[in-house]
């Protein structure tokens, strides 16, 4: 019942900002190649599964979203933290600062906190769905309309283990459609099994390394093969070891 009623709390947090500003919401201005077909994606991690802010410095994530306009925005592994008298989520500023919609893929309970991803919206959406796959992982969903004619269905999620993936793949394969763009994050042990699982042919699978050596995680991007990616860029943030990925999806 606890965790119930942290989550109506997280929900309503971030709800307050979907609901003001209709009407208002900002287009991103993106580059003129192939604009009216491309998703453009910022992905900030760290891949190591460790917190994305080890401080309460935002200000080069926050700086960089303001500057480089997306559609989307993921923050990977900003945790809110609880107590008895209160709840703590990053995203609500970062969201009031970047000028974002702010919602949050939750994964699990750990200790004082709720593990997950903050998703940063440039419009309002009427719903979101965050469907649990296994202990610690969960599929996230959202509509999102890409230069005011495509609309798609963004998800994420993240894999640690071998039987999150066996657990997730056959919900991936149920939801999957030509609308849907899934961007998540799996341990490098679980690369091969990904492969097997999402075969050339019957859908497009992309895999992204980090250049860190060190890193336990890569992303990758599971779509219908209407989709192909276009390009992606690593680019270093701040000086504390954040990373964002800078990820186009061209609509073929």
């Amino acid at each position: 019942m606890q965790r119930t009623n942290i989550l109506i709390i997280l929900s309503a947090m971030l709800w307050a900002f979907v609901s003001c500003g209709k009407g208002k919401d900002p287009s991103p201005d993106l580059p003129d190649w192939r604009k009216n077909s491309t998703i453009s994606i910022q992905f900030y991690s760290r891949l190591s599964n460790d917190k994305l802010f080890r401080t309460e410095d935002y200000s080069a994530v926050i700086s960089r979203i303001r500057v480089n306009q997306n559609h989307v925005a993921v923050l990977h592994r900003v945790d809110a933290v609880y107590n008895l008298s209160e709840m703590q989520n990053p995203m609500v500023t970062i969201a009031a600062e970047a000028v974002k919609i702010p919602l949050f893929a939750w994964s699990r309970y750990s200790s004082a906190q709720v593990e997950g991803s903050g998703i940063l919206l440039g419009q309002t959406v009427a719903e979101m769905k965050n469907t649990p796959v296994s202990g610690g992982c969960a599929y996230f969903s959202v509509p999102v309309l890409v230069n005011g004619g495509i609309n798609i269905n963004f998800a994420t999620l993240t894999f640690e283990n071998e039987n999150q993936l066996t657990t997730g793949i056959p919900i991936i394969k149920e939801k999957l459609d030509d609308k849907a763009v899934l961007v998540g994050v799996a341990a490098k042990t679980l690369q091969s099994k990904l492969k097997i699982a999402f075969p050339e042919g019957n859908y497009h699978l992309e895999m992204i390394e980090p250049k860190d050596a060190k890193a336990t995680q890569v992303i990758f991007i599971v779509t219908t093969p209407k989709w192909g990616l276009d390009e992606c860029k690593e680019i270093s943030v701040g000086t504390d070891g954040v990373s964002c990925y800078d990820i186009n999806i061209e609509k073929l």
